[in-house]
């Protein structure tokens, strides 16, 4: 029964080697894939798991369910550990948590995108116009996806990003952003849906009755 045992580690070791190689001699291919699927998204939803760490390794999870549509709308449903919801509706972002009895709201500036890391990509479908520095990564978390780094050519918070792709429809399933002052943003992508016509109305804020809504995030 051991050597049955290792023989199959074996394989999956072997296999996870050659995946690797692949995916670094397919690296243009899946640049291009992941360019071409970002141009044509409209809108998409997906379950994701959030983890935070910020300079001081203190770390953060969080789950729930996600939202987007163009242009520079989403809506976040967080699940888990506590209920809230963050909404963009392309000009003014809104927060709520039941716990804090009040709604915010903020203007969509022009460092939205780095506040708001999802969006990094949304509308940068000329990826190679926008970063630079590609790199194969073999280290992945999700099984059977590729890995690509890459580092913003505009000045950003961001220092750099780590795509994991689905090598068969080129969609993220994982995006970890690495910013200046060594925090880490990184997001799990599951049960992922695109194009399926999302409504509008559906990044509408309305805050619950009697909850005040105050500017400023």
């Amino acid at each position: 029964m051991r050597k049955v045992f290792l023989a199959l580690a074996i394989v999956v070791v072997f296999h996870a080697s050659d995946l690797a190689a692949q995916c670094a001699v397919r690296l243009p291919a899946l640049v291009d894939g992941v360019e071409a699927n970002l141009a044509a998204l409209e809108d998409l939803s997906a379950d994701f798991v959030q983890f935070q760490e910020d300079a001081l390794n203190r770390t953060h999870r969080e789950e729930g369910h996600l939202y987007l549509r163009r242009p520079r709308m989403m809506r976040w449903e967080y699940r888990t550990p506590e209920e809230r919801l963050f909404v963009v509706d392309g000009d003014t972002m809104y927060s709520y948590a039941p716990a804090d009895r009040q709604a915010r709201r903020d203007s969509v500036g022009e460092s939205f995108d780095d506040r708001v890391p999802i969006l990094f990509l949304l509308g940068r479908s000329d990826l190679e116009g926008e970063f630079s520095d590609y790199t194969s990564e073999s280290d992945v978390q999700v099984p059977g996806a590729c890995g690509m780094r890459m580092t913003p050519r505009r000045e950003s918070e961001v220092e750099e990003v780590l795509l994991e792709v689905d090598p068969s429809t080129f969609d993220i399933r994982r995006m970890r952003l690495r910013f200046f002052d060594d925090s880490i943003t990184d997001f799990v992508f599951e049960a992922i849906r695109t194009n399926r016509g999302l409504d509008e109305e559906l990044f509408d804020f309305v805050a619950p009755p009697g909850v005040p809504l105050v500017d400023g995030l």
